[in-house]
C-alpha cells in the first residue's frame, strides 16, 4: 500500500504527545478517578458527538448537492466509515475513506467528493477559530493555544482563498496545470487533468451563496453539539466548570488533534485535554483521567459503528484504503468489492 511511511511518522508523533500528555502524572490516582466514574455518563458524552456527527452528514449533503443530490443517510454512513478508519489508520487517511466510500456508495466522483471534504475542513477551522477568537476575550490561553491558532488562521485563509481561484479562475487553472503536465506521458497527464477537471467540480459549492450561509452555520452547530460531550464529561468527574469550559476543551483539542498523529489522535487529543483544563486549574491527574474517559467514549462506538457500516456496504478497509490512494473510480453501488 502506497504510504505505509506514514505509519512510522504517525507513530512517532503519538509517542511524543503520549511523553507530554503523561509526564508527571499519578496513574494510581488517575485510575481512582476513572473507577468513581459512572458508565452510564458515557451515553451523553457520546450522545453530543453522535449529534455532531449527524449534523457533519447533514451539512456535507448540503455541500455535495451541486455534484450530486444526496441522502443524509448515504452521507452519514460514508462519514461513520471515514470517522473508524481515522481511528485504525494514521494521519487523517480516513479522509481519503470517506471519499472513497460516498463515491462507492452514491456513484460520485472520488476527487469531487474529496474537494468537498478539503472545504468541509477549512468551514471547521473557521468554526473552531470564530470560538477561540471569543474565547480569548473570556480566558487566558498559553503560548502554544495562541501560536497555533494563529497558524490555523494563516492556514484557513491560505486555503479558502486558493480554493476560491481555483474555482473562480477554472480555466486559467486547467491551462495553468495542463502547462506543468506537458513533459508526462500522454496518458498520464490526461488522467492528471480529468482528477483536476472532477476536483473543481466538487469546489462548486463556493458559487452557492445561499448554500455558504447554511454551511457556516452548520459548522458552528456542529462543533457546540461536540462542546455538549465535553461539557457531560465534567459532569460525570463532578467539575465545577464555567459554562463555557465545553468550548474551550472544543478549541483547544481541535488545535491539538491538527498535529501528525497515529491512530484515533492517542496522545495529541491527551495533550490538549490536559491543557485545556488547566486554563480551569483542574488537577494534572484528574484531567487525564477526564481525557481518557472521554477518548474512550469516543474511540469504541465510532469505530465499532463505522466497521459495521463499512461490513453492511460490503466494503473491504484494506481495499478502500489502497484505491482511495491510488484511483479515481466513479463507484455505484453494484460495483463495489467485497
Amino acid at each position: 500500500m502506497k504510504g505505509r511511511w506514514l505509519i512510522p511518522i504517525g507513530g512517532l508523533f503519538t509517542l511524543v504527545s503520549l511523553y507530554v500528555a503523561f509526564r508527571g502524572t499519578n496513574f494510581g490516582e488517575v485510575l481512582a478517578s476513572l473507577k468513581d466514574v459512572g458508565p452510564l455518563w458515557a451515553f451523553p458524552v457520546l450522545g453530543g458527538t453522535m449529534l455532531s456527527i449527524w449534523i457533519r452528514a447533514y451539512r456535507w449533503k448540503v455541500m455535495l448537492t451541486p455534484v450530486k443530490e444526496i441522502s443524509t443517510s448515504k452521507t452519514y454512513v460514508a462519514t461513520m466509515i471515514g470517522f473508524m478508519a481515522n481511528n485504525v489508520l494514521p494521519m487523517r487517511l480516513g479522509e481519503l475513506v470517506r471519499a472513497y466510500s460516498i463515491g462507492r456508495i452514491s456513484g460520485i466522483s472520488k476527487s469531487s467528493a474529496f474537494a468537498t471534504i478539503v472545504v468541509e475542513r477549512g468551514f471547521d477551522l473557521f468554526a473552531v477559530l470564530l470560538f477561540l477568537g471569543v474565547m480569548l476575550l473570556r480566558h487566558s490561553f498559553s503560548t502554544w493555544v495562541r501560536v497555533a491558532g494563529y497558524t490555523a488562521l494563516g492556514v484557513c485563509v491560505a486555503m479558502f482563498v486558493a480554493m476560491g481561484l481555483f474555482h473562480w479562475k477554472r480555466e486559467a487553472t486547467v491551462r495553468g496545470f495542463g502547462r506543468m503536465m506537458r513533459r508526462l506521458p500522454a496518458p498520464i497527464a490526461l488522467r492528471a487533468q480529468d482528477l483536476l477537471q472532477r476536483f473543481l467540480d466538487g469546489l462548486e459549492v463556493l458559487s452557492k451563496g445561499h448554500h455558504l450561509v447554511w454551511i457556516v452555520f452548520l459548522s458552528i452547530l456542529t462543533w457546540l453539539a461536540m462542546a455538549l460531550g465535553f461539557y457531560f464529561c465534567g459532569l460525570a468527574f463532578g467539575l465545577e466548570l464555567p459554562w463555557d469550559a465545553s468550548i474551550v476543551m472544543v478549541v483547544v483539542c481541535s488545535l491539538a488533534v491538527m498535529l501528525p498523529s497515529g491512530p484515533g489522535f492517542v496522545g495529541t487529543f491527551e495533550v490538549g485535554a490536559r491543557y485545556g483544563l488547566a486554563i480551569f486549574k483542574v488537577p494534572e491527574n484528574l484531567a487525564m483521567s477526564y481525557a481518557l474517559f472521554y477518548h474512550a467514549v469516543q474511540f469504541v462506538p465510532i469505530t465499532l459503528l463505522g466497521l459495521y457500516h463499512l461490513w453492511r456496504e460490503n466494503f473491504s478497509l484494506n481495499k478502500a484504503v489502497k484505491n482511495a490512494a491510488e484511483r479515481d473510480d466513479i463507484g455505484t453501488p453494484e460495483s463495489v468489492d467485497s
